[in-house]
């Protein structure tokens, strides 16, 4: 697909658009956006034009809802720029429902292929499809290898961010490297720039293609829900997006009524009550490590 351009349809959550551009890997790249997600195209732009992919500057406007709108502004674009119908490949995988059925239009009016981005469970699939007498077929169905890194997800919603070597605590170094040592990538003390809100992430972890944050709590704050607003406020749409995987942490048991209430946050819980002796038992290392790589799929 490396001959082909690209008119990808902009949607609130970057990294499926993300995932379908770093793996399809076009020699030309063009967002589709509305007002809402303009600022999202020009952070996906800024972060792509970093990894070598030829991105069009100025995205296409258009109004979410309004299909005759979104396809006569797509044509017009293609037309404008002469691209060739049979080197273009739409990607439906962002964008409102009528954005995505009126390129899903251009597409079958101009014989071109389409794809779709799966990312919902514990792997990202993508679907690639092309016209024939029939109608649109199902050509290829391929888990996507990974491509990203920590640094591309971040900035995906970022425009910037720092971290540290310094950890807070011994449980939270001790935490970092085991994990460190058996996952893809781990950062430390993550905090976008400009803060947001004080916003700080004690880890983010990555495994392939999936990206988890960790709050690691010791002592007293091992006890309350300190740790559970902490990675609420982190795993927002608006700062890392609903595609984070949730970890918190512990060096001991925690409280029934907290477990609960993060349950329903879906933030997994992970106990280590052995590290109060000073490390960690071999049995909660695994524990750890086996747990993490679970929830992201590893």
């Amino acid at each position: 697909m490396n001959e082909t351009i690209m008119i990808s349809l902009v949607g609130e959550q970057p990294i499926p658009n993300l995932l379908a551009v770093l793996y399809a890997k076009p020699v030309n790249l063009v967002w589709v956006c509305t007002d809402r997600t303009k600022i999202i195209s020009q952070r996906l732009c800024s972060v792509l034009k970093d990894r070598n992919v030829s991105v069009e500057d100025d995205p296409v406007n258009v109004a979410p809802y309004d299909m005759v709108d979104i396809e006569s502004k797509l044509k017009a674009y293609i037309e404008e720029k002469k691209w060739e119908h049979n080197k273009i490949i739409f990607n439906l995988t962002g964008g409102t429902k009528p954005m995505a059925l009126a390129a899903y239009r251009l597409a079958e009016q101009f014989s071109c292929p389409f794809l779709y981005v799966q990312s919902e469970g514990k792997k990202s699939v993508v679907y690639y499809y092309q016209f024939a007498e029939r109608g649109p077929e199902l050509k290829n169905e391929s888990e996507i290898p990974p491509v990203l890194d920590i640094d591309l997800y971040i900035k995906a919603y970022h425009d910037n961010y720092t971290e540290t070597n310094e950890f807070k605590n011994e449980f939270e170094k001790m935490v970092h490297a085991v994990l460190k040592a058996e996952l893809d990538e781990v950062k430390n003390s993550v905090k976008p720039v400009p803060r947001l809100g004080g916003l700080e992430i004690d880890l983010v972890l990555r495994c392939g293609n999936r990206v988890g944050i960790a709050e690691v709590k010791t002592g007293k704050k091992a006890r309350g829900k300190e740790g559970i607003e902490q990675i609420i406020a982190a795993a927002e749409q608006r700062f890392l997006g609903t595609y984070t995987e949730k970890f918190l942490i512990l060096d001991r048991e925690y409280e029934h009524n907290n477990r609960q209430l993060a349950d329903a946050h879906r933030i997994k819980v992970i106990e280590l009550p052995s590290a109060q002796d000073g490390e960690l038992s071999e049995e909660e290392r695994r524990k750890l490590v086996d747990e993490v790589k679970k929830a992201l799929g590893g």
